[in-house]
């Protein structure tokens, strides 16, 4: 733009970001000597800056300062909300038409300009309705100027994202004082398939260069090693499982997980505490006990009390992606085994004195058979007495020494054999003739 002999150069509108530096240009071409600089905004009582190069450079906005790209344009920072409006930049300067010996004639040029000023959102929130696999979801972008675009995008489990279309769509644009709350809502459907689905809302602000994410990701109850079966309770096929065939690993996303206090194995005629946990399903998943053909009864906990003997609870936990129904069997013991129980003892097993758990029975049973055993060696030792005599108990005879025929030469002519055999019958017959003395 051009104004008289003086070039002033200048835009009609400028933008600014809140809290960021502002910058209304008025240059000069070309350069000529100041003898004043002021800045009005339309509407002030005072000017908001004024330089004299001869004296003072006085700044009414202490945020504002001349710019350093020349010696008229002016900078504002922080930039705030109430910044926006209409300025004026009044240049004064010395121009003799290039006579020097004239005096040098003040020459006042002004520009008019716009500052606006954009606020990126302050606020990005997400809800949600469900009425079966139909979702409803609504995003609200609050605080902004001017009013911030929305889109959705789906995130698959492998990290894709892409945009979605086709979407049933309710917008809504509400200014609260100079700022705008943008509102959209959506109509979704979950496929069959999908077990986990992220979905966000991608809130835009162009005039501030502001993308804010907020996501939304619904998660399916899950369960290990599970089958899909009819029951009567239900129309359509389950998952099933047993805690029986639950590993306890969490790396599965939305597992489901029973705990019992004080236990999965109490006492005869006792009371246990079942509880269902499903960490990170979304939403919630609502809960339903049964044990045979009762009426389900619906909570997180499930109460039995007077527990008589052996059986096994029905569980099931559904939201809008999926539902699952584990089995849980409590077991009555005549003993404590407690120790047994991860749930009331995080699998740390107790060590307690066996002897203070044997009853009066057990005792004489220990007893008898304690007699048993010594009756049954005392019998074997005189078993054996009998069957040998007195060599039991009677002293050691002396073995006769017995030479070894082999070693002993003899002539050929000799009969030794005969000799030793004839000799040994001799003196046995004689032995027993003559008495002892």
């Amino acid at each position: 733009t051009l104004i008289g002999t003086v070039d002033l150069k200048y835009d009609d509108v400028s933008y600014a970001t809140v809290q960021q530096k502002a910058f209304l240009r008025c240059g000069m071409m070309p350069v000529q000597p100041i003898k004043e600089l002021w800045w009005f905004k339309i509407g002030a009582e005072e000017p908001i800056y004024y330089y004299d190069p001869t004296s003072i450079e006085a700044a009414v906005m202490e945020r504002a300062k001349r710019s350093s790209r020349d010696n008229t344009s002016l900078e504002i920072y922080p930039t705030q909300l109430d910044d926006e409006g209409e300025y004026i930049c009044r240049v004064v300067v010395w121009d003799n038409t290039g006579n020097s010996t004239k005096p040098s004639i003040p020459i006042s040029r002004e520009a008019r300009m716009m500052l606006k000023v954009n606020v990126p959102p302050e606020k990005v929130e997400i809800t949600h309705l469900t009425s079966g696999r139909n979702l409803s979801l609504r995003c609200k972008s609050e605080g902004a100027k001017p009013p911030a675009d929305i889109l959705w995008t789906k995130t698959s489990p492998d990290g894709v994202e892409t945009e979605l279309h086709d979407l049933t769509k309710v917008r809504e644009i509400e200014p609260t004082g100079d700022l705008y709350d943008t509102a959209e809502q959506i109509f979704y459907h979950l496929e069959e398939n999908e077990m986990i689905a992220k979905i966000s809302c991608v809130v835009r602000h162009h005039n501030t260069n502001t993308t804010i994410y907020k996501n939304i990701t619904f998660v399916s109850p899950a369960i290990q090693n599970a089958l899909k079966v009819t029951m009567q309770r239900f129309a359509d096929p389950v998952l099933y499982s047993s805690i029986e065939n639950q590993d306890g690993q969490d790396n599965v996303a939305g597992l489901v997980k029973i705990s019992a206090d004080p236990g999965f194995k109490v006492l005869y005629n006792t009371s246990v505490t079942l509880k269902a946990s499903a960490p990170g399903v979304f939403p919630e998943p609502r809960y339903l006990w049964w044990v045979g053909d009762q009426t389900g009864i619906a909570g997180r906990e499930l109460h039995i009390t007077n527990l008589e003997e052996d059986k096994s609870y029905f569980v099931l936990a559904e939201n809008p992606l999926g539902r699952v129904v584990l089995q849980i069997p409590v077991y009555v013991t005549s003993a404590d085994y407690s120790q047994w129980n991860d749930s009331s003892n995080d699998g740390d097993a107790r060590i307690t004195d066996a002897s203070s758990g044997l009853d009066t029975g057990a005792i004489i049973g220990i007893v008898i058979g304690v007699l048993i055993v010594v009756f049954f060696i005392g019998f074997a030792v005189w078993y054996w007495t009998i069957r040998d005599g007195t060599q039991v108990f009677s002293p050691k005879k002396e073995k006769p020494h017995v030479v070894d025929e082999e070693t002993i030469p003899f002539r050929s002519t000799d009969k030794p054999l005969m000799r030793t055999i004839s000799t040994q019958t001799l003196e046995g017959r004689r032995s027993r003739r003559e008495p002892s003395i």
